[in-house]
């Protein structure tokens, strides 16, 4: 793909910035985070009339998991993510998949060209934006009808014994509630729309894990403790009690919702 970017960059970051947070937790990222279900990628096409082959520039795109289901579908993709571990990451899941480009960018300066877009999405990621600022750059990127859509996965913490306990021994080690609240802020998404022109849909889906995939989406999670910290190994030891007393043939069952807000971005106070 050419074309779409300018030779400015992205500006630096300082190490405490959202987006060298997962630096460290690139690969467990990579490994043991949950997938988007593959019907999300038709279902906004139908919704935002997106034509066959469309630009989708997926923001914080992360280690690729959100970018694929739209490649899949047969859109091009244009991934912006400032951290290069899981820049590098999902260029080497992707190397192979017709169709994507990979940018050092973030929401808010995606060195993208002008109009260079037909649909901006960002996946698990909208949450750590300065919602005015990425509002104003999907604006200057996207060409034709300014379409967007904003996606999470959020666990279904009562669906069975295993999520409700998983959700205890989140809610003890964890070290940043404040961030695991964020998810879907509806006042965020009102704000980055400026509007209306916006509707939610659910997408209900599960993921099977062993115990290593378990502890590498334990390990991914940004407001759990690292390696490196002091509560990681006790951590782990009840994250291995909890696998032991709910794996069925050495797997357990992790229920998710998909969460999918998408629309116009307003672009006037009154839209």
């Amino acid at each position: 793909m050419s074309g779409p970017l300018r030779m400015d960059g992205p500006p630096a970051t300082s190490a405490t910035d959202s987006t060298v947070r997962f630096s460290e937790r690139a690969v467990a990222y990579a490994s043991g985070r949950p997938g988007y279900p593959p019907a999300i990628a038709p279902f906004l096409a139908r919704e935002l009339d997106l034509a066959p082959g469309a630009v989708i520039v997926d923001l914080g795109s992360g280690t690729g998991l959100s970018s694929g289901i739209f490649l899949q579908a047969g859109f091009r993709v244009i991934g912006v993510e400032p951290n290069a571990r899981m820049r590098e990451q999902a260029e080497q899941a992707l190397a192979d998949v017709p169709g994507f480009a990979s940018v050092a960018g973030t929401a808010q300066a995606t060195a993208l060209e002008d109009g260079c877009a037909d649909c901006v999405i960002a996946a698990q990621a909208f949450h750590w934006f300065d919602v005015d600022a990425a509002r104003a750059e999907a604006l200057r990127i996207l060409r034709g009808p300014p379409r967007a859509a904003l996606i999470w996965n959020v666990r279904r913490t009562e669906a069975s014994d295993f999520a409700r306990d998983y959700e205890r021994l989140v809610l003890e080690f964890s070290r940043e509630p404040q961030i695991r609240e964020r998810h879907g802020d509806e006042a965020s998404i009102q704000a980055f729309f400026n509007g209306t022109h916006w509707r939610r849909s659910v997408f209900e889906h599960a993921t099977l894990l062993d115990f290593e995939s378990l502890a590498a989406l334990v390990t991914s999670t940004s407001y759990l403790p690292a390696p490196r910290d002091d509560a990681y190994a006790p951590m782990m030891q009840a994250l291995q009690r909890l696998f032991d007393g709910n794996q069925r043939d050495g797997r357990v069952v992790m229920p998710y919702d998909a969460r999918v807000y998408f629309g116009l971005i307003g672009t006037s106070r009154t839209d």
